[in-house]
């Protein structure tokens, strides 16, 4: 299983790069884009995802168009490709070419953070700790930036001994029970 998740993840960093750097590779880009096209059509989430990368930041001969990198962002994200979830979590948060939501922003977090994605947790658990878009909830923050701790995701570990301080032994029990319950079972991101 983890190795096809790793071939999955390795995939999609080399498409980050050769849609990031131009004419790296590609000297001749329309078949490329239409092949990406193609695969996009067919319901292939990390197609759908790199198209909506040369969408957003434009490049091998694709201009930027906003509102079809967000549409495609979608279908990825719809798809189950973590990174499309964390990059709607990112615009929806800062409301970068879709309407400032952050209670969308919490459910695309979410839909990174329960397939493992360091970032979302840790920017989930951001949103708890505020209540901005979600409830406030201290030990939901705490579960979740336990989990992006345990991945050594950065100001993780400084934000849960933050955290720890201001709570009763029990509710640093009631957090690690929260933590397992995260980890081996899914979350409904609708419900946050």
């Amino acid at each position: 299983m983890w190795g096809n998740v790793m071939g999955r993840l390795l995939l999609l960093c080399l498409m980050v790069v050769l849609i990031a750097l131009p004419n790296f590779c590609l000297a001749d880009d329309d078949p490329y884009i239409r092949q990406l096209q193609d695969l996009a059509g067919q319901d292939d989430g990390e197609s759908q995802f790199a198209l909506a990368l040369l969408y957003e930041y434009g490049g091998q001969g694709v201009a930027p168009d906003p509102d079809k990198a967000v549409a495609l962002f979608m279908q990825a994200a719809e798809a189950g490709i973590p990174t499309a979830c964390l990059y709607l979590g990112i615009k929806y948060e800062n409301g970068s070419d879709v309407v400032r939501n952050l209670t969308m922003a919490g459910n695309w977090y979410c839909c990174a953070a329960q397939k493992g994605w360091a970032m979302a947790q840790f920017f989930l658990a951001e949103l708890y700790k505020k209540g901005k878009g979600v409830k406030k909830d201290n030990l939901l923050a705490l579960a979740w930036y336990g989990l992006a701790e345990e991945q050594d995701y950065p100001g993780a570990k400084e934000a849960m001994m933050q955290l720890t301080r201001e709570m009763s032994e029990a509710d640093r029990e009631k957090v690690d029970s929260l933590r397992a319950g995260i980890r081996n079972s899914k979350v409904d991101c609708s419900k946050l």
